[in-house]
């Protein structure tokens, strides 16, 4: 048992704010753009060596049950939990980052913004620390693992830097306000902050029923690309890949033939790029709990590659940084039990003197090294528009 007066302080000021262009976040009984959750009654995670902690008035302390056991209990009494689970989570032989797993519980939401929010902004500059030169080779790679007929796809990602950030939820509003998306996220745990500017659903679960939209097959807004991005066979058969892998996931915790796929291809667009996005949904077998849902399902499958298991081994090969949140799920649980999470991506993770943003892009054979590392640089373009 660990008392903090430190810890206790930033307890107090912790917050989540989903925000979204189109209501997709709202839990139910809510139709808002923006849910809001101050001032939560304890904090749960899991470190990166697997074990759980609960944090509850500056006193951290141990639990035998499982994150997800938890958080289950706390929804029962009628609480809501919000946070977000690592790339690296329930992956035994990986390194984690400090947290594979950290959430705030909540008593209840708000669509008021609390009075707390400061409304300076930072002078912030965006760096690479993961080279073009360091990625466009991981691309190769990648395509000699492609060609020997280990993997049919895989996610690369590089990390950034933006020095340090006073003041994250103000960054997260420019962010969000350069780029509308439906999962934007904003968490300010008790030692970093999560900004999130995704526009893909993980997996959202309401009453039995279990959705997923995978995103694959990227533009600039307005380009040749654009145009031509439905016919573009590279694009397709990306997509395609992961929504069999989706399908492949679901299947494990869903009724036999009910996992469909609803849409194909539905062209996305933001205000930097457009992007394909699939649907598919299924419905839970009985008596399935979260446990088990997010581990047959994490990582998600269009942030990791298939077959999944040795696209995971290459990601850790080849990648120089821990992933974290990114690539990761973030979300929230409802006292339902329902609950909506978004793919990680388009990440920034706030410390408190340094902070770090992700963007990736989906390598096949007939990727082409510098249009992809070009792509990568497109994701971050939102975000350097939001900073200038």
């Amino acid at each position: 048992m660990l008392r903090t007066p430190e810890t206790k302080n930033n307890q107090k000021k912790m917050t989540t704010h989903l925000k979204s262009r189109n209501t997709s976040w709202s839990p139910k009984g809510t139709k808002s753009k923006n849910i809001f959750f101050s001032k939560p009654m304890l904090v749960v995670f899991e470190d990166k060596h697997g074990k759980t902690f609960i944090l509850k008035d500056g006193i951290k302390k141990k639990s035998k049950l499982s994150l997800l056991k938890i958080i289950d209990n706390q929804l029962k009494k009628g609480f809501y939990a919000c946070g977000y689970f690592s790339y690296e989570y329930n992956q035994k032989n990986l390194k984690g980052p400090k947290y594979k797993a950290i959430f705030n519980i909540y008593k209840e939401t708000s669509t008021a913004l609390p009075s707390s929010n400061i409304t300076t902004q930072d002078k912030l500059k965006l760096k690479k620390i993961t080279s073009d030169n360091l990625f466009t080779s991981g691309v190769r790679k990648a395509r000699r693992y492609i060609k020997e007929g280990d993997i049919y796809q895989i996610n690369l990602s590089r990390e950034f830097t933006l020095g340090q950030v006073t003041n994250p939820h103000r960054l997260f509003l420019n962010y969000y306000n350069a780029q509308p998306v439906e999962y934007g996220a904003f968490f300010r745990f008790h030692d970093h902050s999560l900004i999130s500017g995704s526009m893909e659903l993980f997996i959202q679960k309401k009453r039995g029923n279990i959705t997923t939209k995978p995103i694959k097959g990227t533009a600039p807004l307005d380009s040749v690309e654009d145009k031509n991005l439905k016919q573009n066979l590279k694009e397709i058969s990306e997509n395609l890949m992961i929504v069999d892998l989706m399908r492949n996931d679901l299947s494990q915790i869903c009724k036999p033939g009910t996992v469909k796929t609803k849409k194909l291809f539905k062209k996305k667009s933001y205000s930097t790029l457009v992007q394909l996005e699939s649907e598919i949904r299924g419905v839970l077998k009985n008596n399935i709990n979260n446990q088990k849902i997010f581990n047959s399902l994490m990582p998600p499958g269009s942030v990791t590659g298939t077959p999944k298991s040795r696209a995971k081994q290459i990601i850790n090969e080849i990648e120089k940084h821990k992933r974290g949140p990114y690539c990761g799920a973030v979300g929230f649980f409802e006292p339902s039990g329902d609950f909506c999470f978004s793919v990680g991506i388009r990440v920034a993770i706030i410390e408190k003197t340094t902070s770090r943003f992700f963007t990736g892009a989906g390598i096949v054979w007939d990727s082409k090294v510098l249009k992809e590392n070009a792509e990568t640089i497109l994701k971050s373009r939102a975000l350097k528009e939001s900073i200038k």
